[in-house]
């Protein structure tokens, strides 16, 4: 009978490791989608700017803010910073979802570790029952 607690307790200590595993992967997941967000409103601001700089005539005068002063600049110059910028979040974004379902994996594949220890506990506390005919 002694073996039965020690096992019991091998098992509890492995559930409570995979248990803070998981929950690192969640707060890793949370992090994520964020990060997603951020990416998505950056990416309709520039897309929307982009959409803003095609009606604009060729000579039309555009000013950049950085600090607390405006530059002047060409509408070519302006067009090739947002693709740069549009590039560089979609770069980023392709980056976040691919970190996010590995995570996401992770998190699922620890889920089903926690459930197998969790029903080898309860098979190990519950006395075999006698089959009924």
């Amino acid at each position: 009978m002694a073996a039965i607690p020690a096992e019991i307790q091998k098992l509890q200590e492995e559930l409570i490791k995979n248990r803070d595993s998981f929950q690192k992967l969640e707060q890793e997941l949370q992090k994520l989608s964020a990060n997603r967000s951020k990416l998505l409103t950056q990416l309709n601001e520039n897309e929307m700017v982009k959409k803003e700089f095609d009606l604009l005539e060729v000579d039309a005068k555009i000013y950049k803010l950085n600090g607390p002063v405006l530059f002047k600049q060409t509408k070519d110059e302006a067009e090739n910073t947002i693709a740069q910028r549009l590039n560089i979040i979609n770069t980023n974004l392709k980056q976040v979802e691919t970190n996010f379902k590995e995570t996401e994996k992770k998190a699922l594949d620890q889920r089903t570790k926690i459930f197998e220890i969790q029903n080898k506990i309860r098979a190990a506390v519950q006395p075999p029952q006698p089959k009924q005919q």
